[in-house]
This record gives C-alpha cells, sequence and structure tokens, in this order.
C-alpha cells in the first residue's frame, strides 16, 4: 500500500490502452480513498461525456494513482470548441465535492492521439506523455495548490488521510514567510523556516469532536491532529503552512497545505470600526479627521497609498498599523477627506504560493473612482453634496417611500435599470440607461410605471446596482454593437455582432459583483466620484415619487474575481483563501458560477449584514431579493432580518420591519444535505419571515423545467388538452400519463395558491388521498412556509426564457393561434396575481416580451433584452440568440423564430397589459385575495372539485370572509364581500361548473388553531368581479352564474364575489 522505496518507471498500469482511448494517469496519494475517485469527462473530443454526479469510474490503479481510460470521438482530431464555448476535452478528478486536478485541452489539435497515455496532478510541470519516475513525483499536492488540512482551532489541525497513516507514523507543520516550502518527494517537505518548526504534531481522535463535526460537516471522517503549545498560531498565519505524514522509517508518505479560515476566526474576530470613517482631529485641526481601517490579519505588511484624482499619480504612501485583532489602522487629518486611496497588501496569497504585494480598494468602500480603481475618503451619512437636496435627512423625510403596512402584501415588478429607457425614445439619449432616467416624467417607461402602480403593483425590483465588474464604466472603453436593420428571422449576424462586444458594450446583468457598497459606475452620468451616489437616491426618490417602493437585488454568495492578480478581486486580495469557500482539498468554489463566498466566516457575514444595513439606512431601499440565497447560511439570512427589524422611524427613519427579504432557496453543490451546516435554502425557511422563490409553482404551470426540452407542456400550455402530436418527438408520454401530470400539477398549483403552506390540508389530491397535509404532499417539498410572506410565486423572472418565449415554445402556431398564446400567459400571470403569498412578475411579461427564444440573456446586449413600453418593437424573429448560451436549440428555433404568426401584435401587447393591469386591481382591492397570516389561509381557503374526480384543466379556489385570525372579535378582513371565488381555466373551451354552495373549513392538524367564526355565505347571489364587469378583454366578460352553475370562458381566471348582506 505504502511506497517507501524507489519503483521502477515502467512499474505502471500494464494493460494496453482500449482502442480509441487515451489513457488518463491522475496522481493520488496512497493514503486516499482512490476508489471513491471518479473523472468528470467533458467536451465535444469525448466520444461520452459524463455528468458530474456519475463520474468515470477508474480503469485501475498504480503508484501514481487512478487511471482512466476516456473514449475519444471519432472526430476527435477535428472537433471544434463546443458551442458553450468550452474546450475541446476537460477532465476532473473529484469525489462528490471534493474536486481535484483538473486539466483543460483547449483546441482539438491539444488532444493527446488516441492510444497515448498522459499523467497530471504533477503541479506546474503540466501533463506530461512520458512516464514519470516515483523520485520525480511530489509525494503530496502541496506543488499544485492543495490544502487538505484544515486548522480548525488554536489547538487542532483536521486532515482525512492520517486516519490511513501505518502505525507509528508521525506527523510535522512546516511554516516559510517568504513561501519557498518545497516537496521533496520521499524526502519530506523542505525550506521550513528555522523559528517555526517544524512543530511535531500529535493524533489527536479519528474523528472529530462532535461540536466540530457540528461546525464543519463536510469534514466529517477527518482525523484530528494536537497543534504543541509552541507553535504560534497567530504568527504562523502570516506564513505558508503545510503538514506531512512521515513513515515510521523517516519517508514522508503525504503533504498539503493548510487552510486558515476557521481559525481565523477563533483568533481574530473583529467588531471594530472598517473602511473610512471619521477619527479624532488632527492636533490644531479643527475638521473632523479620517479612520482608515481594514481587516487583514494574514497580512504582513499593509500601507495606504493616496492620490488626488481618480486617474492621477501617487501622492504618497503611508504604513499602517496591525491591531490585536488583525484590523491594520492609520489616522489622518481632514484633509484627508477627497482624496482617492487604495490599500497595498503584502500576504501569502495560496491560488500562486507565493508572498505577494497586491493593489486593492477597500472593501467597505462608500464611493470610488471608475471600475472600482480606487477608493474615495468619504463618510456617507455627512457627505452633502452626494444628498439629493443637499441634506439627507431632511430629503428622506419629505420624500417618503409610499404607505405600506404588511409585507404580505407585497407585489413585485423586476426591472433591469439601464432596460428602462435604453429603448425609450423618449428619454433624452444621453441618459438613456441610466438612473436619472427615472426622474423623467413623461417618457413611455414613467407612464407605464404610474400605470401599474395606480393598479396596485407595490414594488419594484431592480436587478443589481451595486458596483459590479462586466461592464466598462467610462464610456470612451465601450464599444455598442451596429447591427443592421431587416436581418432575416433567423439570421445569425445579429447574436454575432452582438457577441463581438458583449464584454465591452454597456449591457449586462450585472450579478459580477466587485464593491458590494458602492452603487454601479455604468448607470452614472459620471462614474468618477460621487456622481453615482447621488444619482442612485434620486432615483430610488423617483421610484417613490411614482407610488413604488424598491427592493435591490444583492449578490453575496459570489465575487466576480479572486486570486492576488486583477482589478475585480478585491476581498481575496485583503485575507486570501479567507472569504472565499474552498473545497476540502483547498480549490475554490465555483457552483454560483465563479469564486462561492463563505458567509459561515464570521468577517463575511459581518460584511453581508453591514452592507445590507448601509443600502437599507444611506439610499433607502425597501427590500432585498438575495440571488442565490441557499449558498448563504440561514444564521446570516435571519442576522440580516433581525438586523433590519431593528431599524425604527424614531430612531433611523426607517420602519425596518416593512422592508422585504426574500432570495432563491435552491439547493445545490457543496452546499447540498447540509455540507456546509444549515443554509438558507426553501426546506429552512419556514418561521423566518424571509421569502424563497417558488418554482414549483413556475414549473407546474408553464411545463418542464429550465433544464428540460423547452417544448414539455403544462397546466397552461396545452398538456393533455391540446399535447404535441408524437411525431413532434416532444418526450410527454401518452395521454394517461399526461393526464397524471396534469392532475399533479394543479395539485402543486393548489398548494402554491395556498401560499405553500407546509400545514395546510388539501381535502384530497388527485390521487384520491384524504385530508393531505400540504408539506407531505406527492412525495414531500412542494410545500415548506410557516407564513404566507416567505413564499414568492412566479412564472418568470429574468432568468431563464421569458413568459412569452416559454410560450411560444410550447404553443407552436401549427397547434395554437396568437390569441390563445397570449391567453395562456394572461392564465400564468394570474396564478401568480391571485395567489395567497407574494407575486412577482418580470419586466415585460404584460407587453409579451421576448428575447428572441433567448435562455440566458445576461450579456446579450440591448438587442435582444430590448424592453419597449410602447408595445411596437419586439425581439421576437429579429435573428437567432446568442450561440454560447443557444446554439444546440438552434436548429428547433428556426422555424418557429420564421413564422410571422408567432410575434406578437401591437393589439395583443395592449390587450396584454390591460390583463395585467386587471388583475393588479383584482388583487389590491380584495383583501381576501393574498391573505398574510397563515391561520387565515387555514381557516378560510379551500378548493372545490379536486381530488382524483377532477376535471383536468380547471382549478378553483374559494375564500371566504371574517375577522382575522390574530383577532377574532375584530372587523371583517373584507367590507365588501363573503366570500370569493377564482376559477382557473387552461381548457380550450367553454366550461360549466356547478356552483360552489358553501364553504367547508379544510381539515386542521392538531397543532393549528381552530379557524375564527365563519362569515355567513349564500345569502347573496354570486356575481362577476366588478374589475371584471369592467374587462377591457370581452371573453373575460363572457363569464357568468346561470342558476347554479359558474359558465367559465376558455384559457381564463375569473373572479367571482358574493357581497356581504346589506
Amino acid at each position: 500500500l505504502f511506497v517507501l522505496k524507489p519503483i521502477s518507471p515502467n512499474a505502471m498500469a500494464d494493460a494496453s490502452v482500449a482502442g480509441g482511448s487515451i489513457r488518463v494517469h491522475v496522481r493520488c496519494g496512497a493514503l486516499e480513498q482512490r476508489d471513491s475517485f471518479g473523472l468528470h469527462v467533458w467536451g465535444p473530443a469525448a466520444s461520452k461525456v459524463t455528468p458530474w454526479e456519475a463520474a468515470q469510474e477508474a480503469a485501475g490503479t498504480d503508484w501514481f494513482g487512478p487511471f482512466f481510460d476516456v473514449g475519444l470521438a471519432p472526430n476527435a482530431a477535428a472537433a471544434s470548441l463546443s458551442v458553450s464555448g468550452g474546450p475541446a476535452l476537460g477532465l476532473q478528478l473529484h469525489s462528490g465535492e471534493d474536486k481535484r486536478t483538473c486539466h483543460e485541452f483547449s483546441a482539438a489539435s491539444d488532444v493527446p492521439e488516441a492510444g497515448s497515455e498522459i499523467w497530471l496532478g504533477l503541479g506546474d510541470k503540466g501533463p506530461t506523455t512520458e512516464a514519470p519516475s516515483c523520485m520525480d513525483v511530489p509525494c503530496g499536492d502541496l506543488v499544485s495548490g492543495g490544502a487538505r488540512a484544515h486548522w480548525l482551532a488554536e489547538d487542532v489541525i483536521a486532515w482525512r488521510v492520517v486516519g490511513n497513516a501505518p502505525p507509528g507514523s508521525s506527523f510535522r507543520l512546516y511554516a516559510s514567510s517568504s513561501a519557498t516550502l518545497q516537496d521533496g518527494g520521499t524526502g519530506g517537505v523542505k525550506n521550513c523556516d528555522t523559528d517555526a518548526g517544524p512543530h511535531v504534531l500529535t493524533l489527536k481522535a479519528k474523528e472529530l469532536t462532535a461540536e466540530l463535526a457540528a461546525a464543519h460537516p463536510y469534514l466529517k471522517g477527518c482525523a484530528l491532529l494536537e497543534v504543541p503549545k509552541e507553535a504560534k498560531a497567530r504568527d504562523l498565519c502570516r506564513r505558508q503552512l503545510a503538514v506531512a505524514i512521515l513513515a515510521p522509517s523517516g519517508e514522508c508518505l503525504d503533504c498539503t497545505g493548510v487552510q486558515l479560515g476557521a481559525l481565523l476566526d477563533v483568533l481574530f474576530t473583529y467588531k471594530g470600526p472598517l473602511g473610512c470613517v471619521p477619527g479624532t482631529p488632527a492636533s490644531g485641526d479643527a475638521e473632523v479627521g479620517v479612520l482608515l481601517s481594514l481587516w487583514s490579519p494574514t497580512a504582513q505588511e499593509v500601507s495606504v497609498v493616496f492620490f488626488d484624482t481618480p486617474r492621477g499619480p501617487a501622492l504618497e504612501t503611508l504604513a499602517m498599523e496591525c491591531s490585536e485583532l488583525g484590523a491594520w489602522q492609520l489616522r489622518g487629518p481632514g484633509t484627508w477627506w477627497g482624496r482617492y486611496y487604495t490599500y497595498r497588501v503584502k500576504a501569502y496569497h495560496p491560488e500562486v504560493r507565493k508572498v505577494v504585494t497586491m493593489e486593492v480598494p477597500d472593501p467597505y468602500s462608500s464611493a470610488c473612482s471608475a471600475d472600482a480603481g480606487r477608493s474615495l475618503a468619504r463618510h456617507l451619512p455627512t457627505w452633502r453634496e452626494v444628498a439629493p437636496g443637499g441634506d439627507p435627512a431632511t430629503w428622506w423625510k419629505a420624500h417618503p417611500a409610499p404607505a405600506f403596512k404588511d409585507r404580505g402584501r407585497a407585489s413585485v415588478y423586476e426591472l433591469h435599470i439601464r432596460d428602462f429607457s435604453a429603448s425609450d425614445d423618449l428619454v433624452p439619449e444621453d441618459i438613456r440607461g441610466k438612473y436619472v432616467a427615472f426622474e423623467k416624467e413623461g417618457t413611455r417607461g414613467d407612464k407605464h410605471l404610474r400605470r401599474l402602480a395606480a393598479a396596485g403593483l407595490t414594488h419594484v425590483q431592480l436587478l443589481p446596482n451595486y458596483d459590479f465588474g462586466t461592464v466598462p464604466e467610462r464610456a470612451e472603453d465601450r464599444r455598442e454593437p451596429a447591427i443592421p436593420k431587416g436581418e432575416a428571422p433567423d439570421s445569425e449576424l445579429p447574436q454575432k455582432l452582438a457577441a463581438e462586444v458583449a464584454d465591452v458594450d454597456g449591457f449586462n446583468w450585472g450579478y459580477d459583483p466587485v464593491l458590494f457598497n458602492v452603487p454601479e459606475g455604468s448607470y452614472a452620468t459620471d462614474p468618477d466620484g460621487g456622481a453615482r451616489i447621488l444619482e442612485h437616491r434620486r432615483m430610488i426618490s423617483a421610484l417613490h415619487a411614482k407610488g413604488l417602493r424598491v427592493v435591490v437585488d444583492v449578490v453575496y454568495n459570489h465575487t466576480l474575481g479572486s486570486g492576488p492578480e486583477g482589478p475585480t478581486s478585491v476581498l481575496d486580495k485583503c485575507v486570501p483563501g479567507y472569504y472565499h469557500r474552498r473545497s476540502e482539498s483547498g480549490a475554490y468554489e465555483c457552483s454560483t458560477c465563479m469564486n462561492n463566498t463563505a458567509a459561515e466566516r464570521a468577517m463575511m457575514e459581518r460584511l453581508v449584514v453591514d452592507s445590507i444595513l448601509i443600502w437599507a439606512k444611506e439610499y433607502r431601499v425597501d427590500g432585498f431579493r438575495y440571488d442565490l440565497m441557499g449558498h448563504l447560511p440561514l444564521k446570516c439570512v435571519t442576522d440580516c432580518r433581525s438586523a433590519l427589524d431593528a431599524l425604527t422611524l424614531e430612531k433611523d427613519g426607517i420602519d425596518g420591519k416593512n422592508i422585504l427579504m426574500y432570495g432563491e432557496g435552491w439547493e445545490f453543490g457543496e452546499i447540498a444535505g447540509g455540507q456546509r451546516g444549515t443554509m438558507a435554502v426553501q426546506q429552512k425557511l419556514a418561521g423566518t419571515g424571509v421569502g424563497s422563490f417558488n418554482d414549483r409553482v413556475r414549473d407546474s404551470t408553464i411545463g418542464g423545467t429550465p433544464f428540460a426540452d423547452p417544448r414539455v407542456q403544462g397546466f397552461s400550455t396545452g398538456l393533455l388538452l391540446r399535447p404535441w402530436p408524437v411525431e413532434a418527438g416532444v418526450d410527454q408520454g401518452d395521454a394517461e400519463k399526461q393526464r397524471k401530470d396534469v392532475l399533479v400539477a394543479a395539485d402543486k398549483i393548489r398548494i402554491a395558491l395556498a401560499a405553500s403552506l407546509k400545514d395546510y390540508r388539501l381535502a384530497e389530491d388527485c390521487e384520491g388521498k384524504k385530508d393531505v397535509l400540504a408539506g407531505e404532499a406527492h412525495g414531500g417539498g412542494v410545500a415548506y412556509t410557516a407564513q404566507p410572506e416567505e413564499i414568492i410565486n412566479y412564472v418568470s423572472a429574468h432568468d431563464n426564457e421569458t413568459l412569452f418565449d416559454n410560450t411560444a415554445w410550447k404553443m407552436p402556431p401549427s397547434l395554437f393561434s396568437p390569441q390563445e398564446r397570449a391567453r395562456a400567459n394572461w392564465l400564468c400571470t394570474a396564478f401568480v396575481a391571485l395567489s395567497h403569498g407574494i407575486p412577482f412578475f418580470h419586466a415585460g411579461d404584460e407587453l409579451l416580451r421576448s428575447k428572441s427564444l433567448d435562455r440566458d440573456s445576461y450579456n446579450s446586449g440591448d438587442y435582444f433584452n430590448v424592453l419597449d413600453f410602447s408595445g411596437q418593437r419586439s425581439a421576437f424573429g429579429t435573428g437567432l440568440p446568442v450561440k454560447v448560451k443557444n446554439g444546440e436549440k438552434w436548429d428547433l428555433m428556426r422555424p418557429l423564430l420564421q413564422d410571422a404568426s408567432v410575434r406578437p401584435s401591437a393589439e395583443l401587447v395592449a390587450a396584454s397589459t390591460a390583463k395585467f393591469c386587471e388583475l393588479l386591481r383584482l388583487r389590491a382591492s380584495t383583501p381576501l385575495l393574498g391573505l398574510t397570516d397563515a391561520q387565515d389561509v387555514f381557516g378560510k381557503v379551500d378548493f372545490p372539485g379536486c381530488g382524483k374526480d377532477q376535471m383536468p384543466g380547471i382549478i378553483v379556489m374559494q375564500v371566504r370572509n371574517g375577522p382575522a385570525a390574530a383577532n377574532p372579535s375584530g372587523p371583517m378582513l373584507c367590507d365588501k364581500f363573503a366570500r370569493v371565488v377564482v376559477v382557473f381555466s387552461a381548457r380550450l373551451e367553454v366550461t360549466r361548473l356547478p356552483l360552489p354552495a358553501g364553504f367547508s373549513p379544510p381539515p386542521r392538524s392538531p397543532d393549528v388553531a381552530p379557524p375564527s367564526k365563519a362569515c355567513k355565505v349564500g345569502a347573496e347571489p354570486m356575481q362577476l368581479h366588478p374589475a371584471q364587469v369592467e374587462s377591457e378583454d370581452v371573453v373575460t366578460r363572457s363569464a357568468k352564474v346561470e342558476g347554479q352553475e359558474l359558465v367559465i370562458p376558455p384559457q381564463s381566471a375569473v373572479v367571482f364575489v358574493e357581497h356581504l348582506p346589506k
């Protein structure tokens, strides 16, 4: 098992390489659990691409490690780059989320010929086609940046392979302040500092303690090494570190680097000031002084570089002093206010395994120069030049946010700042796409938002508007594509021209944070200095003036940059390897798309909470949408909620309890299964007051998933009722399967309409089960909330295809008319608008907005992301969408884009906008739609006609009036209606349904309080809701009550009401 003597270079796998394959040897130490590793293979040069969760198994193992026979495609030699822009061949050794050696062959010409062998995992030497000698092979992964050891507390280091060491082995800790440690193979680690070891470690336990295992679940199974007291942890944190296992004979069996994140929390958690804040005035200076503070406990030196201007030369460089808790500080006179500055940090960086000097802006910057090049020494609360009207307190008091009392009554409209005005010809050209465009009255966007607010919309959610790094902020650095008009509907030219300048044009969604607390500069008229701050505040004030509160999209789960180089790496230059989540073996996790952050670390969590409070207090935003919130610890998110709840009108000018908090609670990657502790995923949010997006209602309503064939239909888009013909090749199953699927979808939609409350009980599900607890329905996971405000119901967002494009995919012109597709859009929107919970709408759903079928338009430019509030311009059929994200489906797209009948007409767009406003009015004017207390939903909401005998394509929701459950002796929830009956019909013909005779409260769990006294129903006749009596849609107006039947028009959401007795 253990390599204790030299082995001949030829003592390798002796089996011949399979035909059409290459043999890939990957270095993996003998102490590792080699059989747990597999090889992830991807790229067009591979004959078989392996899913991440089903990696290729090893063909065998030799002294070097496991080896794999990777099949090559027949045309591998001529393979071009894949349509996704990836490599010709990619190889990644991993065990679950524990990622090890990775190599990509960029071009087909780089891929080894079939029949050859390659060896990976030799560090800087790269792959080789010559069999190595064990004398030349490192004993561990130190040379490749591995860091499988974890210093968890001052006296213990965890390392998994220690438990596999032979009896009599010994263990060492090495340190080098100059980062010169070397893996000397069997000779062990070289170049340890003489004043820092090597220290002898002793085996303390073969398992983590219960406390450590709870804090670091992904490290369960690791052994613990005890660190001697003479090893000075505070000093060693500033050096390169390595640990090694030595055989009884003294030969090195394994060595690796050491991760320090947990130890830094133990030794250096800091609660003092950070960033640029007022300090003690200098001697004889009447002006308040400046205090600069940077937390950087692993740094060897830190200094401040001052500049007079955003681009000018340095004025001076001053050294900072380090406190016991790792905060480097510098105090100076009031003359420093208005200076630009950067920090110069000298520290060991694990990515390059060197001590490097890095220049970085302040991570707590409140202002900066263009492209986050330099921080600006300013203090927001007292900086009058960036306050609208000259005084922030006076301005906000005179221009408050619209009145709002209950988070559960919110309705949210997601909008990109640039989209709002980029194509609006009534906005002056020089401010299109800018913050200040929101101030202009009479523009198309202004009129549209005011119309939505008047109809009942409460909040606008703005896509990222913190400082992000994927749009050049200075106009001279940007280039826009010149796309000719009149291209064929399936032309490749528009996307080609858009892609050529995609990284230097003015458009990006912006999920690429650089500085968390500074507004994005590309939306400002001047990206240097304070303009971005003033104009962002003016934008918020302008939206408030339109009757809309403002939610901002925040991205704390990753950063755009990491490493010691590049202008977009900030946190990782301040404390290398700390702020980012790393795998057990030391790689930076990238499951979120790049550079995952580690908010389980004390100072990253502090940054998140501090940042939220800055945006709430200094910019008066009214809510936060957390991108990939499931990658943040639940404690971090609930601490944000608590911090906001503590804000008061008297103390802060803000009622923090009215600030919304919601996000994406997806569970995937390294956080899945609680491997990084309890995270803010959907199933863990009940009772927190924090909402999460409901993908169950999205998928059930429109059909499929974002990762499936986009043509797969759902409840509202023709499943069973008008399915694809067999010859179309859409895999939806036979009629029996479709019937089952559409009934299951209906149950899931019912549960979403009941706010996805896990304790809600459905009288009967489609399988005939009675008294079904929503949290257990259809295998569980469908319902998971404790209060309505904790669910965000939606069918479309900036991600994936627009709602119109989805219905275009699923409802082809050979089967559906344009009017039927439009009505399907309306029905999807109605499920969201009329549900209990918070409805969420994507800007343009009401305009039948298209992105020409683009499934991921984050970098597709203004051309494909056009949002035309006039309703005259659609992106549908203006060319194939960008190849890098959509190329695999181009052949399916072409005939659809070529069909002019699919393109929405101006008349249909106008009708859709009117329908959207109608739905908003229905919700806003009817307190029984959008109940905010779970007890009221339990006691007042039921679904007549559910069960195994239900009619496919029909959902009926009934809500009766009564006093609020929280105040059973108080007034009725609604002063107009005794009950409301909502009928959702996806059927394509007029349908007659029995009139629900009354209300039978659904069964209750023993732990759910009894409903409040029921309101008497049946005394007054049912009628069409007044808002629908006046509907601009003649089909909706045709709905009626005839005797004991409801007459429901096709593809409609109809609301009937019974008035309270006079």
